[in-house]
């Protein structure tokens, strides 16, 4: 649904939209042009912009939706005098009179939903499949008779089954496990495609474990070293 604006309220959405263009212009140009413009006239123009941007959104009743991620980078309230003196607010500002829904937070769609790692163990000397139930904690792991909750970076279970079974794996495996997690959450990704994620995890942990220099260890029927 679109805003309603006063006459007012129009006039300053037409400045807004007149600094935002000058500012998006500078920013497409050049290094080398940049520097031949006045740096001070365009810090001018973004204070001309977030001061009139914050006129508009004190006078709107109910005030504008943003995304958490633009009130988190911004670090400033929407009500303070500076919080409109960047692109990214003033756009979703935009946005918000266009469509009051333009700035709705994507929805988790797959909590509770089930996902495989496929990971090629040299124990077995096949692809074993470990189970994957995301929810709020994080990932609930189950593999064979195990079934552990593992936080949003699946640790430290999902590392403790792939050691059980002597798979060699990614030593930052933990952070992109929390990325999936945190990213299916935030974009609202569909479970085609966190799986589609996951499987590019399976891939690199059997990477991982088939390029494990197996020739080189010493065998368990010999006597290994001291510092083995």
């Amino acid at each position: 649904m679109k805003v309603e604006l006063s006459p007012e309220q129009k006039k300053i959405r037409k400045l807004i939209e007149e600094k935002l263009d000058v500012i998006v212009h500078f920013l497409n140009l050049t290094r080398e042009e940049r520097q031949k413009q006045s740096y001070e006239k365009i810090e001018k123009v973004y204070g001309e912009m977030g001061k009139a941007a914050h006129k508009l959104h004190m006078t709107l009743d109910p005030k504008p939706k943003l995304q958490r991620e633009t009130l988190r980078l911004r670090g400033l309230k929407p009500e303070h005098p500076e919080f409109y003196h960047h692109i990214r607010p003033v756009e979703e500002l935009l946005n918000y009179l266009d469509d009051t829904h333009a700035n709705d937070e994507p929805v988790d769609q797959t909590l509770g939903e089930t996902f495989y790692l496929d990971v090629f163990t040299r124990k077995w000397g096949h692809h074993d499949r470990y189970t994957l139930l995301r929810n709020e904690e994080g990932w609930l792991i189950k593999h064979m008779s195990q079934s552990e909750q593992g936080g949003r970076d699946a640790e430290p279970i999902l590392s403790y089954v792939l050691r059980h079974d002597y798979v060699s794996y990614p030593r930052n495996l933990s952070s992109i496990m929390e990325d999936i997690w945190y990213r299916a959450a935030e974009e609202g990704l569909t479970r085609e495609e966190v799986q589609g994620m996951l499987k590019e995890v399976s891939d690199w942990i059997s990477m991982t474990e088939q390029n494990y220099p197996s020739h080189i260890a010493l065998k368990k029927n010999k006597q290994k070293g001291f510092f083995s």
